[in-house]
């Protein structure tokens, strides 16, 4: 929708602090929306974090492979 990733993030942080709101794993959310100000997409941030604990991570996602590869986890 040509939003900025930061703008995009930063809207998501403060929804995400709202009394009425819960956020299942916020750190891993948190951590995503870093990646995701980075420049990596919010969906493959979430999905890289929430499975730090497995072995691994099976995709055909390409853009998500270079990615992962890259930043830490």
């Amino acid at each position: 929708y040509g939003y900025r990733s930061t703008d995009v993030a930063r809207a998501l942080r403060a929804f995400a602090g709202l009394p009425m709101v819960t956020v299942e794993d916020g750190s891993v959310v948190a951590t995503a929306l870093d990646l995701a100000e980075k420049g990596m997409d919010f969906a493959d941030a979430l999905h890289l974090g929430k499975s730090a604990h497995c072995e691994g991570l099976a995709t055909f996602d390409r853009e998500l492979i270079k990615a992962a590869k890259i930043e830490p986890q």
